[in-house]
């Protein structure tokens, strides 16, 4: 049997990673949601299943878009991951109009600027 995985927990990690980040209390925040600190540190374990409306107000009172709770990606890296996705799709669309030796050379190519890219990255 597949072990479930609870989205709630990471949703929790985020939180608690953002508000220490900012520098907020437990309590504080507890306060300023209408929570106890029991409640926060449930909510942080991912042992709460929060509603939208309170991940809204956690949002809020983060400075944080939703998003990056339910993601772990920033707005920006979240439309970039889409851009990049969609160039992977036309690639691919591409790539189905080839030949075999004409995917060969392709792929070979695709390679090369591969590797030159990660060790340039390697250099910085």
């Amino acid at each position: 049997m597949a072990k479930q995985i609870n989205p709630y927990k990471y949703i929790g990690f985020r939180i608690r990673k953002i508000r220490l980040e900012k520098k907020i209390e437990k309590s504080t925040m507890a306060k300023l949601l209408g929570f106890s600190v029991n409640e926060i540190d449930a909510i942080e374990n991912g042992k709460i299943k929060i509603t939208s409306n309170i991940l809204a107000n956690i949002s809020d009172v983060l400075k944080t878009e939703i998003n990056y709770f339910l993601t772990g990606l920033e707005n920006d890296n979240i439309k970039n991951a889409t851009d990049a996705l969609e160039k992977y799709i036309e690639t691919f669309k591409f790539m189905e109009s080839l030949s075999p030796r004409q995917k060969q050379i392709f792929s070979e190519v695709l390679d090369r600027a591969y590797n030159c890219s990660s060790q340039e990255s390697e250099k910085k």
